[in-house]
């Protein structure tokens, strides 16, 4: 689930575009007499630039912002690649969605993928790897951060990559991971973000999701989330809280 900070409507053509807050610009509705259901990720960067392009009549009030494609940097041009069935040349099957790569950039960022690629190695060989250790959003999350370098998901998803970068050794994308939890850290789940830090030895994290419990510490002792903590886990927060003089009164 993607974090949108804008969206934006027009009645007359039917159309709707909305900004996530990486960056990204989709667009549904109506699109040049065509039907779309689902949002479509577009190579804008506004949402203005939607109903200029798309919209019939075309809606506009000032230039559009798009570019040449011979003007795109190395990095632009890579972005805009990311799951690209017309120069893809692997897909990742999860959850029974497809996100179409290219090996030589995995190769080329992921150590993981750079041993997987090997030629005695069945995956070296498939058009196709299914996955199913990870859900689709943190999966796409992952190899979307190949291609851009950022990392656009909300702070529950963002604990299941938190794990699958822990998993791939991405010391980079977990310290991601982790600013955004540290971020989007609240009373309701502040326990849940404590023990995936416990559970993946995010230690940074772990201390930071204990200070912010033991600091609202008669509110988040009423959530769901308390109460569903395991009992070791549960045993050793009240000790080490017990420290920090969170029951002196």
């Amino acid at each position: 689930m993607m974090r949108v900070v804008e969206i934006a409507a027009c009645h007359s053509s039917h159309t709707s575009a909305a900004k996530t807050q990486g960056g990204q610009v989709y667009m549904w509705g109506q699109c040049r007499g065509q039907s779309v259901v689902l949002p479509h990720l577009t190579h804008f960067t506004c949402t203005d630039d939607v109903f200029a392009c798309f919209s019939t009549p075309a809606v506009m009030w000032r230039l559009l912002s798009v570019e040449h494609e011979d003007s795109l940097t190395v990095a632009e041009s890579l972005k805009k690649e990311f799951d690209s069935p017309e120069t893809s040349d692997l897909k990742f099957r999860v959850d029974g969605k497809y996100i179409h790569v290219h090996k030589a950039v995995l190769k080329i960022r992921c150590e993981h993928f750079r041993t997987m690629f090997q030629s005695y190695w069945n995956e070296d060989m498939k058009e196709v790897i299914e996955i199913d250790q990870f859900s689709y959003p943190v999966y796409r999350a992952f190899l979307e951060y190949l291609y851009t370098d950022s990392v656009d998901l909300p702070p529950e998803d963002a604990i299941g990559l938190l794990d699958l970068a822990t998993s791939y050794c991405e010391n980079r994308l977990k310290k991601l991971c982790q600013h955004i939890i540290k971020r989007g850290i609240t009373v309701e789940n502040a326990f849940s973000l404590l023990s995936a830090a416990v559970r993946y030895d995010a230690e940074d994290l772990e201390e930071f999701c204990f200070k912010f419990c033991v600091n609202h510490l008669t509110e988040v002792t009423q959530t769901a989330a308390f109460w569903q903590m395991d009992g070791p886990l549960l045993k050793e927060f009240i000790a080490k809280a017990s420290k920090c003089g969170a029951f002196k009164n």
